[in-house]
C-alpha cells in the first residue's frame, strides 16, 4: 500500500521536507516493524513508516536525521573511522556501542531544532519515559569496573553508552546529577573526556560554514583524550 505522505506534512514540517527533496532522491517505504526509520547512502533516502501510526512528530525526527546529513555533519561515521586507528578503543567502542553514540550525538543536535518547529517533547524517542540509567545498572558498572589493575571491557562500555544515553536523553523529568556524579567517581579521567566532547559538541554551529567550525577537531580530540585515558591499563 501506498504511504500518505500528506499524514506526515504539515505548517511545521512542510519547509524540512522540501529542503530534504530538492537534495535527496527520496523514497518512502512501510515499515517492516512498525517503527519509524531512515537509511541514506550518497544521494538516495528511504523513510520508513508504519500505515498504522502516522505521526508528523515521529517523522519529523527522521527527516531531522537526514538533516543533520545534508549539513554535512557525520559525526558518528567518523567517529567510527578514527577509533578503528586503535586496537583498544576498537574492543570497548564495538558497533553497537558507536551507533548508539552516533544516535545520541545527532539526537542533541536535534532536538532543540524539533521542538523549535513545534512538535512534542514527549514523541521525539519511542522509549521518552523510560529512565536511562538506573541505579541497578550504576551498581553493576562500579561492581565490574575494575579488578585489582585490569578493566572489565563491557563494564567500561556499558559506562560510555550510559554517559551518552543520559546526556541524549529529551525527557527532563529525569534528574540524572546523582547519576553522572556517580559515573564521575567511577572514572574521574574518562568522565572529564566524555564530557569534554559532549559540552564542544552541544557549542558547534551547524549553520556556521566556516573551516575553523569543523567537528572533525571535535573527534580528533575525542580521540586523543580516549587514547591518553586508555595509556597504561589492561583491559579483559
Amino acid at each position: 500500500m501506498k504511504i500518505e505522505i500528506s499524514k506526515l506534512i504539515d505548517d511545521r514540517n512542510e519547509s524540512l521536507w522540501n529542503e530534504i527533496i530538492s537534495t535527496y532522491n527520496v523514497e518512502i517505504l512501510a515499515s517492516p516493524n512498525q517503527e519509524y526509520a531512515c537509511f541514506s547512502i550518497s544521494k538516495n533516502v528511504i523513510f520508513y513508516v508504519p500505515q498504522s501510526n502516522y505521526c508528523p512528530d515521529s517523522f519529523t525526527h527522521e527527516l531531522l536525521h537526514v538533516y543533520l546529513r545534508l549539513k554535512e555533519v557525520l559525526i558518528g561515521s567518523n567517529l567510527k573511522f578514527i577509533i578503528a586507528r586503535s586496537n583498544v578503543l576498537s574492543r570497548i567502542f564495538n558497533n553497537n556501542l558507536l551507533e548508539h553514540i552516533g544516535n545520541c550525538l545527532d539526537h542533541i543536535k536535534m532536538l532543540p531544532i524539533y521542538l523549535n518547529l513545534g512538535f512534542n517533547r514527549e514523541k521525539f524517542l519511542f522509549d521518552y519515559y523510560e529512565n536511562k540509567c538506573t541505579e541497578r545498572e550504576l551498581s553493576d558498572i562500579k561492581a565490574y569496573y575494575k579488578d585489582g589493575d585490569r578493566f572489565n571491557t563491557n563494564a567500561v562500555e556499558l559506562y560510555i553508552g550510559k554517559y551518552f544515553a543520559i546526556k541524549a536523553d529529551p525527557n527532563i523529568e529525569f534528574d540524572y546529577e546523582g547519576c553522572l556524579l556517580k559515573l564521575k567517581k567511577i572514572d574521574e579521567k574518562l568522565f572529564l573526556v566524555l564530557e569534554g566532547f559532549v559540552s564542544s559538541w552541544i557549542k558547534y554551529d551547524l549553520e556556521n560554514k566556516d573551516i575553523f567550525n569543523d567537528y572533525h577537531k571535535l573527534t580528533d580530540k575525542f580521540y586523543e583524550g580516549l587514547k591518553l585515558w586508555m595509556t597504561k591499563k589492561q583491559f579483559n
